[in-house]
């Protein structure tokens, strides 16, 4: 797979030629590579690159005959370029989901912080009174009583969850306890069999 510094990209970037060799030969390219005249044939540039002459391919634009075969095409170069096309596209991909988690981060940050006015909260709660439940009214009340100034959304919201939770498990204990009393009942009353 080709990486940005895969030896090929640095020559590509250093010398403007893309080229290709054995995985030893590209190993060996120094970590500073040397200039290079524009005078210099490319059997001195390889020297003065990898200090000895190494086979080194170089990928050109050609204008191959018409005959040529297009499985002797695709190994003018096609299976390295798309390999860095791919590697460019994970890196995008990888960039992109990157930027969505920070995103999501930073939008759960802004969430847990957000507040709300206790004024804006007490009025809202005095507009509904009339068609909340005493025991919601009441709830409203402790937790106002709570703060002074700023009401955290985040803990609202849990608080009012588990209020909820707690209402609607005792709703299905009621239930079920209703249940089992009729049941007790039409087991008593002889004209209901």
């Amino acid at each position: 797979m080709a990486y940005w510094n895969d030896p090929r990209v640095r020559v590509l970037k250093k010398y403007g030629i893309l080229i290709d060799a054995e995985p030893e030969v590209l190993e060996s390219l120094p970590g500073k590579l040397p200039p290079a005249d524009g005078d210099m044939t490319f059997n001195q540039w390889k020297l003065s690159v990898f200090g000895e002459p190494v086979d080194v391919g170089i990928f050109s634009l050609e204008w191959p005959y018409g005959n040529t075969r297009m499985k002797t095409l695709s190994g003018w170069g096609g299976e390295y370029v798309k390999q860095v096309l791919r590697h460019q596209a994970k890196v995008a991909r990888q960039r992109k989901q990157e930027e969505l988690e920070a995103l999501q981060l930073e939008l759960a940050e802004a969430a847990g912080e957000a507040h709300i006015p206790k004024e804006l909260l007490e009025a809202e709660v005095d507009e509904l009174e009339d068609t909340l439940q005493p025991s919601v009214r009441e709830f409203f009340a402790r937790e106002l009583e709570k703060v002074d100034d700023d009401v955290s959304m985040e803990q609202l919201l849990q608080k009012m969850l588990r209020f909820m939770n707690t209402a609607a498990a005792g709703f299905a204990q009621s239930q079920q306890r209703v249940e089992q009393l009729q049941s007790r009942l039409d087991a008593l009353d002889p004209e209901r069999k």
